[in-house]
């Protein structure tokens, strides 16, 4: 090999060792050590959660919404379900509600930013015995653990047998 191949083979060697490490950085999204484009799961420092009354689709039933949105300037995502739900009276207590979950459908991360949030439905019978819960907690789902515990207050009394959907995106 000649003095100008060799040269040129060790320039073009370490411009591909530059470009990875460059692109690798860039990929890597600086010193986050996530790659760029990636979205953090949430987490619930990541949002604000509320509970609302919404419309039941008959006269049968009660109807919840617990809508999951971002805080200032946050973007991640969420999905799946929620774990160890408990309706609870004013001291903490869990006040007995029968949960029931539906079987469970296709699973989806849905995006929780500025113009996107997440929500769970709570649906109720208006017949039967009546619970009057100040509060409900659950665990947000996290990523191969359980995610962080949250506390929301309740808008109204339900029946003794509720059902809570997995995570989806609102519906109108």
């Amino acid at each position: 090999m000649n003095t100008f191949r060799k040269t040129m083979t060790a320039a073009g060697l370490a411009g591909v060792a530059l470009l990875a490490v460059v692109g690798t950085s860039a990929a890597l999204g600086g010193d986050t050590g996530q790659k760029k484009g990636d979205v953090p799961w949430c987490t619930g420092s990541d949002l604000d959660v509320n509970a609302y009354d919404a419309h039941a689709p008959n006269d049968a039933s009660k109807l919840f919404r617990i809508a999951f949105t971002a805080k200032d300037g946050v973007n991640c995502k969420i999905g799946g379900t929620l774990s160890n739900v408990q309706f609870i009276d004013d001291a903490g207590q869990d006040i007995g509600a029968d949960l029931t979950v539906p079987p469970p459908g296709e699973y989806v991360e849905l995006p929780v930013d500025a113009d996107h949030e997440a929500a769970i439905y709570v649906s109720t019978q208006l017949h039967g015995p009546r619970l009057n819960p100040a509060s409900i907690r659950f665990d947000l789902p996290g990523q191969g653990s359980l995610g962080d515990s949250v506390t929301v207050a309740w808008p109204s009394g339900l029946g003794a047998l509720v059902t809570v959907t997995d995570f989806m995106a609102p519906v109108s």
